[in-house]
């Protein structure tokens, strides 16, 4: 008699701790779902580190203050002074993304193969070059000189001579898609002097 209470109280026992383990998984697991992953900040950003934390943050209307070369070269034409932002200055407007959380490793390859950001300028839209992600980042960035070039190449003005008070403010418009269907927007003025 006691070997069968014996038996039935290990299995009684058994029973109740792969229950309670059990319970426990799935209380975890439910935690760890329901913290839903969405953008909680966007930051205007024209450089970024590894970690595709931002370290030189940009306000929506600025200035960008620009040193002539000894040649002088870019002020030939306004392809002259793209190639001028893209190779010699290096002006690269972009964005960070954070997120609510740490993005799983799936969620990582996701964003990867399907993550995309644009860039618009004076109606003309490109796909931003520069991506980097992180554990909880997403940085894009795209080189205004490849950018404005295609603008004054569209307006047959690309051999014109350089003019930045004709120039004006430049209004960027940035758009992002995310895998899960999440979307958004930012927009930063800008107007490029000489120093």
């Amino acid at each position: 008699m006691n070997t069968i209470n014996s038996k039935t109280r290990f299995i009684f026992r058994f029973f109740v701790f792969k229950l309670g383990f059990l319970l426990f998984f799935q209380l975890f697991s439910c935690v760890d779902r329901s913290t839903e992953l969405k953008v909680i900040n966007s930051q205007l950003c024209d450089n970024y580190d590894r970690e595709a934390s931002c370290i030189e943050p940009k306000d929506k209307i600025g200035d960008i203050e620009l040193t002539h070369t000894n040649s002088k070269k870019e002020l030939k034409s306004w392809e002259a002074f793209g190639n001028y932002l893209y190779f010699t200055a290096r002006e690269t407007p972009g964005f960070v993304l954070t997120f609510s959380r740490e993005l799983t490793p799936s969620e990582v390859s996701s964003i990867k193969l399907n993550y995309s950001a644009y860039i618009t300028l004076d109606g003309i839209r490109e796909k931003m070059e520069g991506f980097e992600i992180s554990k909880n980042h997403i940085a894009s960035f795209h080189y205004l000189g490849s950018l404005l070039k295609e603008v004054k190449r569209h307006r047959k003005e690309d051999q014109k001579k350089t003019d930045l008070e004709e120039l004006g403010v430049l209004l960027l418009q940035f758009e992002y898609f995310l895998p899960s269907g999440e979307t958004g927007t930012l927009q930063r003025e800008v107007k490029l002097k000489w120093k």
